[in-house]
Order: structure tokens, then C-alpha cells, then sequence
């Protein structure tokens, strides 16, 4: 398994070699290794079979909410510490333990885009695997939150660098936002404050929902005013594949919703779940934003949504994620 996983790394990683070896003193480049949703963990191979290996693992393989299927937040790769040098060090999330009695006392370190740019690199070092387990959970929200935000801002990075100039416009003009839809995604439905705009391919759909309302008060950010507000628009304007069907956010399977603050000064609501389709048997996940647009005395309404019945979802659903979290709000 060693062997195959040094494998994997190196035909990822080895157009960056030259970069790597010529680049010292430099800035970091813009290119990694790695695909969408992988943490490498450099940790020894008696320590990655004992708790403290498993610490690690359960916490980064947890279960991601809001999918209809288990999957986990990250991928892991596991490589010993020797086999950190070289193209190995362009990969996209590290975290780099050391356990050893040559450790003092517990450290925790993290830096941002060491070797290359948008990397984030977490190392944990500790005397021993107890200290080492206590250091990790000590830390272990913040890592998680660092590579989750990491791997959106690439995916937006990267929807930024070619969007679809006539999605763009429409957003733009319509709904005053400045909102990164890449390629192959059409405007299904444009009618007053509602749009429908999706990507389709014979094995699957991803889609983004924008409603606007009028800002009449807080208790439009309330868990049923929520729904009500988006399932009456889906069921107005998104019909099912049968007569009397159509598509709305299921309330049946647990809902997750947080607050928070969008792009740092807009109060929003996020919620994740899943989306059917009343009378029929698609559905699929969903991220949907509820953002307070106070400049222009609004609330606007984001939803991105995925239906993959045959594959894997997780990326699928990051992907419609960072087209939401791309919008800026113009004044």
C-alpha cells in the first residue's frame, strides 16, 4: 500500500519537480498536487496503526452531512516522514506529524502556502502518541475548517479564471450580484425575482437557484420561513419529469443550518439537506445560502443542487458550493 500510494503522489506531483528544486528564495508557485478533497498525512507507520493513526483517521473520514450516501469529508493518503522531500511537498492540504522522546514538549504549527500557492500545511510534533492525540483534538476544528474553506476558494479560483460570460451578465444585471458560473451551465427559467440555471449531461445534473425577496424583517432567516419561502418558488417554477410532480427541499431527512457571516458583514443562514421531487423519485443534495442584502433591502435566496443517482456526490456538491460562495454582492 506504501508503494502504491508513493506511486499515486509522484505521477501527480512530478511536473512540479523542476519548479520545486529551482525555487529557492522564490515566492511559491500556483500549482499542487493532489485531488479535490485529499488531506496527505505524513505520520510513521507504527503511529498511523495505533490511536494515534486512528484519531486522525476518524476525524478527517467523518461522515460529510447533508449526502444521501456516506461519504467521508476527506480522502486520506498516508506516507511516512521519510518520504517527505522533494515533489511530495506540493500537495494541496498536508498535515505533518512527528512523535518521538526527541520532542520536548507538544507543538502545533501552521502555515499558509510554505511550497506552493494556496497550500495549507498543518504539523503537529509531541514526545508521545498520548500528548500527540491531545495536541490534534485541541486543534482538530480549526484544521478541518482550514481545508474545507481551502479546497472552496480553489474551486472558485478556478470557476473565476473562465466564467460564462452571459450567465455573468444576467446575474449581474438582474440581481446585482457578482457571481462566477463556469461553462456549460444554461439559464433554464428568468422570471421576476427567480432563476434557474443548470448544468446537464446524460448521468447527471448540477443547478444553482436565485430568489430574491424584499427584506421585511429577522424572521425571514427562520428554519420554516426558510423553506416555505424556497419550496413554494420550486414547486412554481421547477416541475418533475410526471404530471403533478415537482422539486422541493425534503424535510423529512434532517435539515443542518447554521449562521454566520457571509463574505465577513452579511448576516446569512446555511443550510445542507437533501431535495426531492414530490410524486416521483429523484432527489439528491443541496446547499442552499440565505443572505441578508441590507445595501439593496433584500434577502437573497442561493441553492445549489446535485443529482448523480449513479455517482458519488461530495465533489459534485463543492462544486455548486463555491458557485454560491463566488457571489458578491454589488451595491
Amino acid at each position: 500500500m506504501k508503494t502504491i500510494a508513493l506511486i499515486r503522489l509522484f505521477v501527480s506531483a512530478v511536473v512540479f519537480f523542476t519548479v520545486l528544486s529551482c525555487r529557492e528564495g522564490k515566492a511559491p508557485v500556483s500549482n499542487f498536487s493532489g485531488s479535490i478533497s485529499e488531506v496527505l498525512v505524513i505520520m510513521d507507520k507504527n503511529d498511523w496503526n495505533s490511536a494515534a493513526g486512528d484519531t486522525v483517521k476518524a476525524w478527517f473520514r467523518q461522515e460529510q452531512l447533508g449526502l444521501p450516501q456516506p461519504e467521508p469529508v476527506f480522502d486520506i493518503i498516508n506516507l511516512p516522514r521519510s518520504s517527505f522531500e522533494g515533489n511530495i511537498k506540493a500537495y494541496r492540504n498536508i498535515l505533518y506529524t512527528e512523535i518521538s522522546p526527541a520532542v520536548k514538549k507538544p507543538v502545533f504549527e501552521y502555515k499558509d502556502s510554505p511550497w506552493i500557492q494556496s497550500q495549507k500545511y498543518f504539523r503537529i510534533a509531541a514526545p508521545d502518541k498520548e500528548s500527540f492525540i491531545r495536541e490534534f483534538n485541541a486543534h482538530k476544528e480549526e484544521m478541518l475548517r482550514v481545508f474545507l474553506k481551502a479546497e472552496r476558494d480553489r474551486q472558485i479560483a478556478y470557476y473565476k479564471q473562465k466564467p460564462d460570460p452571459k450567465i455573468a451578465a444576467f446575474l449581474k444585471d438582474k440581481y446585482k450580484l457578482n457571481c462566477y458560473v463556469p461553462s456549460g451551465y444554461n439559464i433554464n427559467k428568468d422570471v421576476k425575482d427567480f432563476a434557474w440555471i443548470s448544468r446537464e449531461t446524460k448521468v447527471d445534473s448540477r443547478g444553482l437557484v436565485v430568489i430574491q425577496r424584499k427584506f421585511e424583517g429577522m424572521g425571514q432567516f427562520q428554519y420554516q420561513s426558510i423553506i416555505d419561502t424556497v419550496n413554494a418558488e420550486l414547486r412554481r417554477n421547477i416541475p418533475g419529469p410526471l404530471d403533478g410532480s415537482y422539486m422541493a427541499i425534503d424535510t423529512v431527512t434532517p435539515l443542518v443550518m447554521q449562521t454566520y457571516n457571509y463574505d465577513e458583514d452579511h448576516y446569512a443562514v446555511m443550510m445542507r439537506g437533501l431535495w426531492t421531487v414530490v410524486n416521483d423519485f429523484m432527489g439528491g443534495p443541496f446547499v442552499l445560502n440565505v443572505v441578508l442584502d441590507k445595501e439593496n433591502d433584500r434577502v437573497v435566496y442561493m441553492m445549489g443542487y446535485v443529482y448523480a443517482p449513479d455517482d458519488k456526490k461530495r465533489n459534485m456538491v463543492r462544486q455548486v458550493e463555491a458557485i454560491v460562495f463566488s457571489a458578491g454582492f454589488i451595491k
